[in-house]
């Protein structure tokens, strides 16, 4: 297009007729490439401009290639990572549920010999409870011979001689006949109380006869003199439990008695009668 133009104006120069008319043409023909060659200088500074963006873009990219090469490097390792934690997590699992499982085995078996430590333990407290009871009735049985005596008053001629103070008392006071054949151990017991004879205790070398004597307690029951068996301490407090049932038992005329092999066992009309059993009329 440009060629076409300068052929036009060669063409209208060799047309003009005077130097001044060429003059003129050649200094518009200067402006003109001088105002072309002006706007391929601004082109082609747009064009070097558009280079460098383009350098900085692709600098930029690089930059950006690098980062998320990091990134894809950085999630590799973070994946590894994971899977190396979520592998602990499944083995520290793995061995929770084996701790557990021994963990609640060892509390089965534990619980297993408890329970039979528990009852063993029952059993041997039965024997125990069992052997001591049987020790208490050998003990009373020992002692079934012997009674106690309170409150049997002392004269000054007397006072020395406890068994002629017991004999004199079992024929004035009990109303035995021949106490003075009845052969007797006797001696005092525990400390003497301010302003009250010595208790006695007497062992008789005959059942019989200590049988015959207690016989004679109904005597003494609107007195000051006691006499009672000679119990141990348990059996006396375990026969204590169950005396109101006893009396209850005599002033209706119910058949009532401790047995003699276990004192501490009552027995109504013929049958055991455990403790705490409320008795019907």
């Amino acid at each position: 297009m440009k060629s076409s133009e300068h052929a036009v104006r060669v063409h209208e120069v060799s047309e003009l007729d005077t130097e001044e008319d060429v003059s003129l043409l050649a200094l518009n023909m200067t402006e003109e490439f001088s105002d072309s060659l002006q706007n391929i200088l601004k082109k082609l500074d747009k064009l070097d401009s558009i280079e460098k963006s383009m350098k900085d873009f692709q600098a930029t990219l690089l930059k950006l290639e690098g980062r998320v090469q990091n990134l894809e490097s950085c999630h590799a390792t973070t994946r590894c990572d994971v899977d190396d934690i979520k592998e602990s997590l499944n083995s520290i699992e793995a061995d929770r549920q084996e701790a557990s499982q021994s963990l609640k085995k060892l509390q089965d078996n534990t619980n297993t010999k408890l329970k039979s430590l528990e009852e063993e333990n029952l059993k041997l407290g039965a024997r125990v409870k069992e052997v001591e009871d049987q020790h208490l009735y050998l003990e009373a049985y020992s002692r079934r011979e012997n009674l106690k005596f309170e409150n049997i008053p002392e004269d000054d001629a007397s006072r020395e001689d406890t068994e002629l103070v017991l004999r004199s008392f079992l024929e004035r006071d009990l109303g035995y006949v021949d106490a003075a054949s009845v052969e007797i151990r006797v001696h005092c017991l525990g400390k003497k109380k301010e302003g009250k004879p010595w208790p006695i205790l007497a062992r008789f070398l005959r059942f019989k006869d200590c049988q015959s004597m207690l016989a004679l307690g109904p005597r003494l029951r609107e007195t000051n003199f006691k006499m009672y068996q000679d119990l141990p301490f348990e059996i006396v407090e375990r026969r204590r439990a169950q005396m109101d049932t006893f009396k209850k038992a005599r002033r209706n005329n119910i058949p009532a008695s401790f047995s003699k092999a276990q004192p501490d066992k009552l027995f109504v009309r013929g049958k055991f009668w455990p403790l705490g059993k409320e008795l019907e009329l």
